[in-house]
């Protein structure tokens, strides 16, 4: 259960068991780390849920405090250096858990659900930043769940000037966190309304990505927002649906969210949802029907946006003008860069 985030940083660092120490916690040699990491460790000899917060804690300090620089490193790098030999020296490094992922998810916890810090604090490298951009129009975006559409957003994004990211599956936090630093960068006030364009799976798992970037931008302010999906069944023919959908598992562990899905889906009403289903197997099992993104074409989403986007963007001469500045800009800096070289 994370700490209250009403209680003051001091104690909900104190609930953490995060506290200051004199001393590197990654350079310090066994005994001491067994010493002062043990309270509450069961399989191995140090808790490592704890030493992973108090490292990345003391490094987060020294940083603020000017006594390092920023990191400006992956956090699989991160990890390298300073989480996997640390608990090969305390005898707690294990292969039959990705304690990888336990760091990944440590730092969101700190982030996300106990609110004491932000991933910039540190300055980590985030390895999707390529796949963000933010641009004249930052209060439109449109993203899409996998990689895959990145030069359709590259290509959306030239032709309208607007936000795109790729999220390459479930969004990451600091993904977003950097994302939303990037718009107040622009000098858009945050307050406003965004307008989202989506490009996910019909399915159970292609939502859960759609709500849950949705969500991270409101932890960031980002809420006044208007989201629109670019993949739905009204965008197929009811011919194009029985050649395209495919079965969600709705095995015991997914059921409960599929009906969340479904209940969701069943208010956009769609005329064509009724060629997903739920139907019934010769059981009396119940089969749910999806669509993959890429089930529709890039040239049927972007005939789409090309009736949407127009009206919210206000492209005046000013913001063309600017673009193209911007571009020659890049130009000569290219230009300049190989002369140089």
């Amino acid at each position: 259960m994370p700490p209250n985030p009403s209680l003051g940083l001091r104690e909900r660092l104190a609930k953490l068991g995060i506290r200051s120490y004199d001393v590197p916690i990654h350079e310090q040699p066994k005994d001491w780390l067994i010493t002062q990491f043990k309270a509450g460790a069961t399989d191995y000899p140090i808790n490592v849920s704890l030493i992973m917060k108090n490292i990345i804690w003391q490094l987060r300090a020294r940083i603020l405090s000017k006594d390092k620089p920023p990191y400006k490193e992956l956090i699989r790098t991160f990890w390298y250096m300073y989480i996997k030999p640390t608990l090969a020296r305390a005898d707690s490094l294990v292969h039959e858990t990705d304690q990888y992922d336990q760091l990944v998810d440590t730092l969101v916890r700190l982030v996300k659900d106990f609110s004491v810090m932000d991933y910039k604090d540190i300055g980590f490298r985030d390895d999707n930043q390529a796949n963000r951009k933010v641009a004249l129009n930052a209060h439109v975006i449109v993203y899409a769940e996998k990689v895959g559409h990145q030069d359709f957003l590259t290509e959306m994004a030239d032709k309208y000037q607007v936000s795109t990211i790729a999220l390459g599956g479930q969004p990451s936090v600091m993904n977003v966190e950097y994302f939303v630093d990037d718009i107040k960068a622009r000098g858009l006030d945050i307050r406003r309304s965004f307008y989202l364009f989506g490009i996910v799976d019909y399915d159970t798992s292609g939502w859960i990505v759609r709500n849950s970037f949705i969500e991270d931008l409101a932890r960031y302010k980002i809420t006044n927002i208007k989201n629109t999906d670019l993949i739905h069944p009204d965008m197929l023919s009811p011919e194009e649906i029985q050649n395209s959908r495919y079965p969600i598992p709705d095995k015991a562990g997914m059921a409960k969210k599929n009906t969340a899905w479904l209940r969701q889906t069943r208010q956009m009403r769609y005329q064509n949802q009724k060629h997903l289903g739920p139907d019934n197997d010769a059981k009396g099992n119940r089969i749910i029907w999806g669509l993959e993104a890429e089930a529709i074409s890039t040239k049927r989403i972007a005939e789409k946006l090309d009736a949407l986007l127009p009206p919210l963007l206000g492209q005046n001469e000013r913001l063309l003008r600017i673009s193209n500045l911007e571009k020659l800009n890049q130009s000569i800096r290219d230009l300049i860069l190989f002369k140089v070289t």
